[in-house]
């Protein structure tokens, strides 16, 4: 039995290892703690290999949006059981997980090193999410870059060219650097907006302990041209809630996630970028939202 202390997003966290022989992979390395602040506490994560058994739970409903399938399960006492199966349709990981998600037990089937890397991330993304969400805080689906202290966060479907503006950016925007690819997370504090590198970055590997005031999010969207405007509120907000984790039926963290994102949008400019996947846009968007003249 092995403890490790994370720090994710000024948030801290405990991992609980029931087999020393298994370590954390290594995208975590860059948000290991050396002490575990109560004020800051998030949550507990166990991780062992004793899967429960699901007749004992009721089916919430089974989702492969991600490209992977997962089944989500509710337990009488308002916890939830996360099934997550890897690529080839075998059940990597199990999670439970509390009502409010400050305790989660992660246990991991007896597969190759990638797969039981995979379900843990997989799993802890989720348990980040929303244990974080009772905190004015949301895990998004974006890529973000960082330009003169502040972070830029390009939203969208997945297919829809987030990474590629981002490497846009770095290409033609001088001084700009890649925060996060995949799962930034994205905190109100003191009424404003900071976003946070995670160690979650889908296929680019850049897992930074860092954040940056928020400058604006940019929905993008494929066009056989370049233009930007400002969103109005609600287009803003669909625009936000196609772009974070929400879990609609569990009112407590959908309630607190909606009032998080009415924050963001009242602090920080939301735009729509139509676009190719060429350097007008990448500048289109840099002058537009950093209002260089």
């Amino acid at each position: 039995m092995k403890t490790v202390c994370l720090k994710i997003a000024d948030f801290n966290v405990r991992v609980t290892v029931a087999d020393d022989k298994w370590l954390l992979p290594s995208n975590y390395t860059p948000f290991y703690a050396d002490e575990m602040k109560k004020s800051d506490f998030l949550m507990d994560v166990v991780v062992g290999n004793k899967f429960k058994e699901e007749e004992n739970f009721s089916l919430v409903g089974s989702f492969d949006e991600l490209g992977f399938k997962q089944e989500v399960y509710s337990c009488v006492d308002g916890g939830y059981v996360f099934c997550i199966f890897d690529m080839s349709g075998r059940i990597a990981t199990q999670m439970f997980s509390n009502v409010d998600f400050t305790y989660n037990e992660i246990c991991l089937a007896d597969l190759d090193e990638a797969t039981m890397s995979f379900g843990f991330n997989n799993a802890m993304m989720i348990a980040f999410a929303f244990s974080s969400a009772y905190h004015s805080t949301l895990t998004m689906h974006s890529s973000v870059v960082e330009k003169d202290g502040r972070g830029y966060l390009f939203l969208g479907k997945s297919g829809t060219g987030k990474s590629t503006h981002s490497s846009l950016w770095l290409k033609h925007i001088a001084n700009t650097h890649l925060l996060n690819d995949d799962n930034p997370v994205l905190r109100v504090i003191d009424d404003k907006v900071f976003v946070y590198g995670s160690p979650w970055s889908g296929k680019t590997p850049c897992y930074k302990q860092r954040k940056a005031a928020v400058g604006a999010l940019v929905m993008l969207e494929q066009k056989p041209y370049n233009y930007i405007e400002r969103q109005s509120i609600i287009n803003a907000l669909s625009s936000l809630m196609c772009s974070c984790s929400i879990m609609i039926w569990d009112k407590p963290s959908y309630n607190s996630i909606m009032n998080t994102m009415s924050e963001v949008i009242t602090f920080v400019p939301i735009y729509h970028l139509s676009c190719l996947p060429d350097k007008e846009a990448a500048e289109l968007s840099y002058k537009t939202i950093v209002k260089v003249v």
